[in-house]
């Protein structure tokens, strides 16, 4: 991307900003710097300090020392109100959407237009929201809809659009794409270079760093609170980004792997015959063997969910599926859970964690069996297999009693991943499982996702980074219009490929 001269003094500034939480240091002195008209790129680990100094800049939480100024006017943000006086507009990543509430009154929520005495006039409310989704090309999510009933893709899309339609001076994108479809994505970046072009500033937060090197004009690192580099995105490379943001080299983003070696041609952990889930799925054919990975690919909508939730018990489904040898009949997760199967959901936070109790707990809620005796918890045992899980998947915590909600993003998803995988499960079941967490998590992820095929899991991966389908699947089936495009592995199994069954190429099965 062409990159935006800078003039004069920044427009923003965030000078020397900290904040502790009891004895964590969250920010220890954070700095970032940017110019209206420019695209700001700020990314670092979970865990680094940018989602505490988004919501410190957000009026959502108090700093404890440090200055911010906007236009030469010094911030003094006591609520998020105050920050969307200013002029700040922020997309967090954990969606601020009432799930109970319709599009329409979550679009216009505090600024909803009155016909008389201050009540509100729901059809000028509908007929808003109707004019607001149209002016940002989304006419086919309906202003009535409760946001529960959305897609995970169209509830994002709502809050960016709540965001927008507020008019901000300053847009901060918390991880706003993790979410999105590829031609989401390509619409939120010609809205954000748009945004920027009329004089706003844009913070844009990923830890998808091709999405940093495309959209960006400058880029700040964060590591541990502290600021640890900026500068020009095109002197910036991404090997450049990644070392600053770990503090090290990674050797090898995605683990090799002797797929030969691994998987275990001769034992077949699960195997479904014309499965379906009416009415989205249908003629489903998959087996996976013991240390295979099974990739899910096909453009967001065509079925994926459903086939996951479908073998995880939680849809009703149709047709023939067998693990380790017998043939199971899912009525529900706990037959799923019973027959060896476990699920990482796409959503952590409302499919995954219960975020207001411990680490501990979430641990142990999934594997009560294990731990308890007469319906009493065996403390002993629950402290093993609580501190088995955070020594294995290396979570950052103070305590195992802390909330789950004060957990990074990243560390969240490894309290998710213990409580799953401590059950031993037969057939892993990973819905995009990597979603908005940072590089070196993802690099663990792939890593544990490799020993746990070493271990005899077999893997069903769903993941909307076609990279991640590529280099970490033996087999890669592409689902369009709720069953079977494509069958690729081998030579065949290139992201361009995919790409081309999931937009409607011909059906194809190939196996190499």
């Amino acid at each position: 991307m062409q990159q935006r001269a800078r003039t004069g003094s920044p427009d923003l500034v965030l000078a020397d900003i900290r904040k502790s939480f009891g004895g964590v240091h969250a920010l220890r002195g954070a700095t970032l710097e940017c110019w209206r008209g420019e695209i700001h790129g700020f990314v670092g680990e979970n865990g680094a300090g940018k989602s505490t100094l988004v919501k410190i800049l957000s009026g959502a939480l108090p700093a404890d020392a440090g200055e911010m100024s906007l236009d030469g006017k010094q911030l003094r943000l006591r609520s998020p109100a105050d920050a969307r006086r200013a002029g700040i507009g922020t997309v967090f990543q954990e969606l601020s959407l009432i799930a109970d509430l319709s599009v329409a009154q979550n679009l216009f929520y505090g600024i909803e237009p009155s016909v008389h005495a201050g009540r509100i006039g729901v059809r000028a409310l509908r007929a808003a929201a109707r004019s607001a989704l149209a002016a940002y090309g989304f006419s086919s999510i309906q202003p009535d809809r409760l946001v529960s009933e959305l897609r995970l893709a169209e509830r994002q899309i709502v809050e960016v659009v709540k965001v927008l339609i507020r008019e901000p001076e300053v847009l901060i994108l918390d991880e706003a794409t993790s979410a999105l479809l590829p031609e989401q994505v390509q619409w939120l970046f010609g809205t954000v270079k748009e945004f920027a072009e009329s004089g706003g500033i844009v913070i844009f937060i990923s830890h998808r760093l091709a999405e940093i090197e495309a959209l960006c004009d400058h880029v700040t690192v964060l590591r541990t609170g502290k600021d640890v580099g900026h500068g020009a995105i095109a002197e910036m490379p991404e090997d450049t980004v990644v070392e600053l943001m770990l503090g090290r080299k990674i050797e090898r983003f995605f683990p090799h792997s002797e797929r030969a070696g691994r998987v275990r041609p001769d034992q077949v952990v699960c195997e479904v015959q014309d499965f379906g889930s009416p009415p989205r799925l249908h003629d489903i054919d998959l087996s996976i063997r013991r240390g295979e990975i099974i990739g899910i690919g096909g453009l967001q909508g065509q079925g994926q969910a459903d086939l996951f939730f479908a073998l995880y018990g939680v849809r009703p489904s149709t047709g023939r599926l067998v693990v380790d040898g017998k043939v199971v009949r899912l009525r529900k997760p706990g037959d799923a859970l019973a027959a060896g199967i476990a699920l990482v959901p796409e959503d952590r936070t409302s499919e995954g964690l219960c975020l207001s109790l411990s680490v501990r707990d979430n641990v142990s809620l999934g594997n009560l069996g294990s731990i308890s005796n007469a319906s009493l918890i065996r403390p002993e045992q629950e402290q093993r297999l609580v501190r088995s899980a955070i020594d294995s998947l290396r979570i950052v915590l103070e305590d195992p009693r802390q909330e789950a909600n004060s957990l990074s993003g990243g560390n969240q998803q490894k309290v998710l991943l213990g409580r799953v995988l401590a059950r031993k499960p037969s057939l892993l079941l990973m819905y995009d499982a990597t979603r908005g967490v940072d590089v070196g998590t993802k690099t663990e992820i792939y890593h544990l996702m490799h020993e746990q095929c070493e271990a005899g899991v077999g893997i069903l991966f769903y993941s909307t980074d076609t990279a991640e389908l590529v280099n970490l699947a033996d087999q890669v089936v592409v689902l369009h219009d709720g069953t079977v495009r494509a069958r690729l592995s081998g030579a065949d199994l290139t992201e361009e490929r995919i790409i081309a069954a999931a937009v409607g190429g011909r059906r194809r099965e190939a196996v190499a």
